[in-house]
C-alpha cells in the first residue's frame, strides 16, 4: 500500500508544476516589456513539459498499480 504514495507523488508534483507554468503564461500575456515578456514564454513552455511528462509517469504508474500489472 505505502508504493501507492510514491505512484501518486507524480501526479500531484505535475499539477503543482501545471500550476507554475499557468502562472508563467498569466506573466507572458500581461507582461508589455519585452525583456519580461520572451523569459516569462521560455518559463511557460519548460514548466508545461515537465508537467506533461510527471503527469503521464504518474498516471501509468498509478493506473497499473490499480490494474494489477504492478506487483
Amino acid at each position: 500500500m505505502w508504493q501507492l504514495y510514491f505512484f501518486i507523488l507524480p501526479i500531484g508534483l505535475g499539477l503543482i508544476t501545471l500550476v507554475a507554468s499557468l502562472i508563467g503564461l498569466f506573466a507572458y500575456l500581461m507582461s508589455e516589456d519585452p525583456a519580461t515578456r520572451r523569459p516569462a514564454f521560455n518559463w511557460f513552455r519548460r514548466l508545461i513539459v515537465v508537467a506533461f511528462i510527471l503527469l503521464s509517469i504518474g498516471l501509468f504508474m498509478t493506473f497499473g498499480y490499480f490494474w494489477g500489472t504492478s506487483e
